[in-house]
């Protein structure tokens, strides 16, 4: 099992505005909240269709100049050798409780075995638009040796509110999700969209990967 101990809930960074405007004015263009919800009023499978974009490969769509744009924030070590990429949309009003369970990243979600488990060297999150909940949540809590998160209950958590352009990047062996309105008023509903961008020291095994080239005819982006 790969978890850095050394990273903490210390070590989780949120970076406002992270890309250029020139570039997020780019991608919200082409990639619009209408095509978003037009996806997902289809069933389009979001959390079923993640791709694949090597280290060793110069970037080719606008996907994957992001990914570089966001590389010197990351600062992964020689030992990514690649990313795993994909889109989060979900209602906010969904649910009033977890819009995303807590759950972890890992590099097979059908291994039981945890001692073969992988994590990413790093994950991240990258929100396209503010919504007034849906936060992502972050915690203490790493996986133990069955599989189960650590300590029981979280002893701090990290609260990140959606906000456009901006990035969170966080250790990634860190149990975390996204939080529903739970207390508060319910508000008009609205799509909350995020690009989520793992970083890993090797491939994940999801027969759902695609190769990142074929994103835009994946999405329909021409």
């Amino acid at each position: 099992m790969t978890r850095d101990e050394t990273k903490t809930l210390q070590d989780v960074v949120v970076y406002p505005s992270c890309l250029s405007d020139i570039r997020f004015s780019e991608l919200i263009h082409l990639f619009t909240l209408q095509h978003f919800t037009a996806l997902q009023s289809d069933n389009f499978p979001f959390y079923r269709t993640t791709f694949w974009y090597p280290s060793n490969r110069q970037p080719q769509t606008i996907f994957e100049h992001i990914i570089e744009d966001l590389r010197p924030l990351v600062c992964p070590s020689l030992k990514v050798v690649g990313v795993e990429w994909w889109f989060s949309v979900v209602n906010i009003n969904a649910t009033p409780q977890w819009l995303l369970p807590c759950h972890f990243d890992r590099n097979d979600i059908d291994e039981r075995d945890v001692q073969h488990i992988v994590f990413p060297e790093w994950a991240s999150v990258l929100f396209l638009n503010a919504v007034p909940y849906g936060e992502l949540v972050i915690t203490d809590q790493v996986i133990n040796d069955i599989g189960k998160p650590t300590p029981r209950q979280p002893r701090d958590m990290r609260f990140v509110q959606p906000s456009p352009n901006q990035y969170a990047l966080f250790p990634g062996q860190l149990y975390h999700g996204v939080i529903g309105r739970m207390w508060r008023p319910r508000q008009s509903n609205s799509v909350r969209v995020t690009m989520a961008v793992n970083w890993w020291t090797e491939k994940p095994k999801a027969n759902y990967m695609r190769d990142s080239m074929d994103a835009m005819a994946t999405f329909g982006l021409g």
